[in-house]
């Protein structure tokens, strides 16, 4: 028996031991026991050793890209995606290239956006506004305002004095991702205001604002923490659990400040001092009385109405996965010292010291200079930085304040802490001009998937599309880590966050003083893919393998199987009600959310096209459509086809 590289010393161990068996005269069932104890010896020994070395570097690799999307006839262009197949580890080599692909086509059905209104104004976009909209002198037409063109004087009415509206509101109309946090594009029209005049005063900037129509409620209510606050952590596990605990408690998902910016090259204790500035709180209105960006419209408008993943998982990346309901304007300053774990022992023999000496590092950077005992403790952070200057560079996570002042928050004087306070008060001072969304709550973007053609259908599309992301960036993906570190997923890469004491790409480093050692607590992998439809639900189900629990490690906390009902009925029920679910070039004219029964609804055809047949269908008893056959034509010849290696022009 042979084994390679490292494991060398333990291939001579195991070929001498052999060697010394078969030239010994005991009996044989002795030589078996004791050739036993050796092997029993020898696996506990690899075990070890291959804890204390590490998984050798994963590279990423991405999967086979996916059939091209249907072309795209407002756009004329198609996409096609792929998705990580092995995500990079232990210091590999992360993906690189995008997930989305996009080429320019020819497409075989006109625009969708080249809709009638009815009885509503058409704006330039395609978008449907009440006609008591236009000409107020107010621009509800959100892109170009072509609701108040050609309005004679005699004719508009103004119905506001006043159009200045609060900083940054655009803020609260935008799009959500709940894996990064991360705001995204505009899915909200903050512009338009509904033909009201509401307003709110403002006392630190002395004036009046406008209220959008999009807005609930909106208020000032100035709040600023007098005093900076501190989390100490004796790992980045330990802040990571905490982290995932808060979030989880809120209703959110993993996302966390810093782990960007955390190494588990060695053993560190984290200390994050914050403080945080509230200048406003806002309440947007139910999705039902939302405005939605023009942007947003039409990408909904242009969604395929099967389900196409590429084209749904485009508007994700662009727009996220929710939306917001609610939440916080304002700044948010947080700063991160890391010192090391080694170092930090000699500075003090109890917590209690250690957070004696927390204290007073919080207090001399940013209120004055102390006599300290702990000035071992700045040492630490000097050395763990690399520097012998009192100036030194520290990690910030600070949102909102104007940009001129952020910068200089990127280094901190140990010497000169009313130099260190001046700084923060400059950019605190500025954060009512340029305020940031600082506490969010999130509601699902499907639920904002309306007027548009088949909105029913393309709401349940979009949700299966957002559960296809978040279960595809899920840290079940990555390899476990040692010593019951956590493996964190960013991007195209898996990272071990490592517990106290214990540090390395796997974690392999190092020993955990709480626990037996040896101990593997278990974890999840991912859910299987749903099973088909039986009796109007599905399952799907999952194992505590990743890893298993070894040597009396805790078992996996949930349940391992889920089910769920099926939308396949939804959605076919879906095909049968919605009167504009169909193939061709037509359009129905003022669609809505909801028929009644006994309602009707008109057909028309896009531009370029003329509709052959009755036009008018009809909401009947048994809740489906009567209609006679109608068709749209093209009233010009399309392009011939050409072989893919000849192009043409016109």
């Amino acid at each position: 028996m042979t084994l390679p590289g490292i494991y060398e010393p333990f291939s001579e161990l195991l070929r001498d031991t052999a060697i010394c068996f078969s030239s010994s005269s005991l009996p044989a069932d002795t030589m078996k026991v004791l050739f036993a104890v050796v092997l029993s010896w020898l696996t506990a020994h690899l075990s070890l050793f291959s804890l204390v070395s590490g998984d050798r570097p994963v590279d990423c690799r991405w999967g086979p890209y996916g059939d091209w999307s249907e072309c795209d006839g407002c756009t004329k262009t198609q996409t096609r995606t792929r998705i990580v197949q092995v995500f990079a580890q232990f210091g590999g080599i992360p993906c690189s290239g995008n997930p989305t692909d996009k080429r320019a086509c020819v497409p075989s059905k006109g625009c969708p956006l080249e809709l009638g209104c009815g009885e509503r104004f058409r704006c330039s976009s395609g978008q449907c506004i009440s006609m008591a909209l236009v000409c107020n002198g107010d621009q509800d037409c959100e892109e170009d305002g072509s609701d108040e063109h050609n309005c004679e004087v005699s004719s508009s009415t103004r119905v506001c004095d006043d159009h200045r509206v609060t900083p940054n509101i655009e803020l609260t109309g935008m799009g959500f991702d709940v894996l990064t946090g991360e705001l995204r594009s505009s899915v909200i029209n903050t512009k338009s205001f509904g033909g009201q005049c509401r307003k709110v005063f403002s006392g630190d900037h002395r004036t009046f604002y406008r209220l959008p129509q999009s807005l609930l409620r909106y208020s000032f209510q100035v709040t600023v923490e007098n005093d900076f606050s501190d989390e100490f952590y004796n790992s980045s596990w330990s802040y990571m659990k905490h982290t995932d605990k808060r979030e989880t408690f809120k209703g959110g998902h993993r996302y966390q400040t810093f782990h960007n910016e955390l190494t588990n090259d060695k053993a560190h204790r984290l200390l994050i001092i914050k403080n945080k500035v509230e200048v406003a709180q806002f309440q947007n209105n139910a999705p039902q009385y939302l405005q939605l960006s023009e942007e947003f419209w039409k990408a909904l408008s242009a969604l395929p109405i099967v389900y196409e993943a590429p084209a749904y998982r485009s508007l994700i990346e662009k727009y996220g996965t929710h939306f917001l309901s609610e939440g916080s304007l304002g700044g948010q300053y947080q700063v991160l010292l890391q010192f090391d774990a080694e170092s930090m022992k000699e500075t003090s023999t109890t917590d209690i010291d250690y957070h004696k000496c927390v204290t007073k590092v919080k207090r001399f950077l940013f209120w004055k200079k102390t006599r300290t005992t702990c000035d071992k403790l700045v040492q630490n952070l000097k050395n763990t930085k690399g520097s012998s200057s009192n100036q030194i560079p520290v990690k910030t996570s600070i949102l909102g304040g104007d940009p001129a002042y952020i910068a200089g928050l990127g280094f901190i004087d140990l010497e000169n802490p009313v130099a260190n306070r001046e700084k923060y008060s400059k950019w605190a001072g500025s954060v009512k001009n340029f305020p940031k969304v600082t506490e969010q709550k999130l509601r699902p973007l499907y639920e904002l998937v309306k007027e548009v053609p088949c909105s029913a259908v393309k709401k349940l599309h979009l949700k299966r599309a957002v559960e296809a992301y978040l279960e595809e960036k899920h840290p079940c993906h990555c390899r476990p880590c040692k010593n019951n570190g956590q493996a964190l997923l960013m991007g195209t890469s898996c990272t071990c966050i490592c517990q106290a004491d214990t540090s390395g790409p796997s974690c392999q480093q190092g020993t955990l003083m709480e626990g037996q050692p040896g101990v593997i607590h278990g974890d999840w992998s991912c859910w299987s893919s749903w099973s088909s439809c039986s009796g109007g639900g599905r399952s799907r189900a999952r194992t505590c393998t990743n890893p298993p629990p070894r040597m009396g490690g805790l078992h996996c906390i949930g349940e391992s199987v889920d089910h769920q009902s099926c939308d396949d009925q939804d959605l076919e029920h879906l095909k049968t009600m919605e009167p504009h679910y169909s193939s061709w070039n037509g359009f129905v004219v003022d669609p809505k959310d909801n028929y009644p029964i006994g309602s009707k609804i008109a057909y028309a055809c896009i531009e370029g096209h003329y509709i052959t047949g009755d036009t008018v269908a009809e909401c009947t008893e048994q809740q489906n459509w009567r209609r006679q056959a109608m068709e749209c034509k093209s009233i010009v010849c399309g392009p011939p086809p050409l072989p893919s290696d000849i192009t043409g022009t016109p």
